[in-house]
């Protein structure tokens, strides 16, 4: 059976590394959620001034802060824990942390099939599962040289790519911790505002 995005989370959930215990208590957690949201006002802004691989860079960013805390808070949760070094842990694992994050439940939904369409929106998802569109993380933000051509990453990624990217990582965002405490809802309500704003420019544009 191939493993969902839950399983991922409950995994990363079940050990600790020394460098992240995982969230103790709901202040932290706010915070945490707080400093996503500042996340997704920066890629908003790269994406509004048309910085789109930037932009592409930081909602990649949120993906993972977003399963850091999804796992991580679970990590203060009774029961025995499994202590591993930084490079075994899941959650500073790029691509773990995408398939904790961007996981096809939210799919469930209608919104981002009225803003992407539902064809593109499950291509979406299905290519961060299967792991190909994490290659974005490094193409969003560094140049290379290989044998072919030069590659810069304002050359590649265009605005549809930047607008879904952000779409999904609102998205996801809202649907992850509205709800958990008064404080991550009100920023969640935030956050729908923030995605209406980019709807409508991914639409106009």
């Amino acid at each position: 059976m191939n493993k969902k995005g839950y399983h991922f989370a409950y995994d990363a959930s079940r050990v600790i590394s020394e460098e992240y215990i995982g969230l103790l208590d709901s202040d932290e957690y706010n915070a945490a959620v707080s400093h996503v949201y500042e996340l997704l006002n920066s890629a908003s802004l790269l994406f509004f001034a048309k910085y789109y691989a930037p932009s592409v860079f930081v909602s990649i960013t949120v993906f993972e802060e977003i399963a850091k805390i999804k796992s991580g808070h679970m990590r203060s949760w009774s029961g025995e824990k499994k202590e591993v070094r930084r490079h075994k842990d899941p959650l500073f694992q790029h691509t773990k942390k995408h398939k904790i994050a961007v996981d096809p439940i939210y799919l469930l939904g209608d919104k981002l099939a009225n803003s992407i369409g539902k064809e593109r929106a499950e291509e979406f998802f299905a290519k961060y599962e299967s792991g190909e569109y994490s290659a974005l993380r490094e193409q969003s933000l560094y140049f290379a040289r290989d044998k072919q051509e030069l590659h810069i990453p304002s050359q590649k990624i265009d605005s549809t790519l930047s607008a879904e990217h952000l779409l999904v990582a609102l998205e996801i965002f809202s649907d992850e911790f509205f709800g958990m405490t008064a404080e991550a809802s009100e920023i969640s309500d935030r956050a729908d505002v923030l995605y209406a704003e980019v709807e409508q420019q991914f639409k106009n544009s």
